[in-house]
């Protein structure tokens, strides 16, 4: 199995179970921006443990669950990491937590086509991409940030973006990011 049947199990499962979710990191970015390199797919689950449980059990069992949750730093959101056997490819699992940001950009999630796992996924807006790699500040996240920026400007809600980012006291990075990208 590819990390993109993987990608693609996952999501079929999820909407066969009837979970609400969102795909987000850097499979998004790469639809939005320039694409990259990911070596996980980063999927936001609203979700109850009974549910979880009989979705875990329908995936393919080249998928395995890691038994240990851990939780994301910026949030305290609940993380899952399920492992594709013989791969370092990773499917990291969030529950959607009680932050903010985190609820609203859940709220705002859209259809789109990913090309990297060629399949349509409901996914995180341009918009809230932009915020949350701003918050989350590492190279990667800058990068991808950035490059959503170059390619969608005309299409953002700058307004949107930059409420955010003073919410979380990063708009000073933002404008860091909007500085540093040459002009057409």
């Amino acid at each position: 199995m590819t990390s993109e049947q993987a990608t693609r199990a996952t999501l079929g499962a999820l909407t066969e179970a009837g979970v609400p979710h969102m795909v987000t990191g850097g499979l998004v970015a790469n639809a939005y921006g320039i694409a990259r390199f990911t070596k996980d797919a980063d999927i936001v689950l609203q979700v109850e443990e009974g549910t979880f449980t009989a979705f875990i059990r329908a995936l393919p069992a080249e998928l395995v669950l890691d038994p240990q949750v851990t939780f994301e730093t910026m949030t305290g959101s609940k993380r899952h990491i399920l492992t594709l056997k013989g791969s370092p490819f990773q499917i990291e699992l969030f529950f959607l937590g009680s932050d903010a940001f985190q609820q609203e950009r859940f709220r705002r999630r859209v259809r789109r086509y990913l090309p990297d796992p060629d399949v349509e996924a409901w996914v995180a807006t341009p918009e809230d991409m932009i915020v949350q790699k701003v918050r989350w500040n590492r190279d990667k996240d800058r990068d991808d940030a950035r490059n959503i920026i170059a390619v969608q400007e005309g299409h953002l809600d700058w307004p949107y973006i930059q409420l955010w980012c003073d919410t979380h006291g990063t708009r000073e990075r933002l404008e860091a990011l909007r500085q540093s990208i040459p002009p057409l």
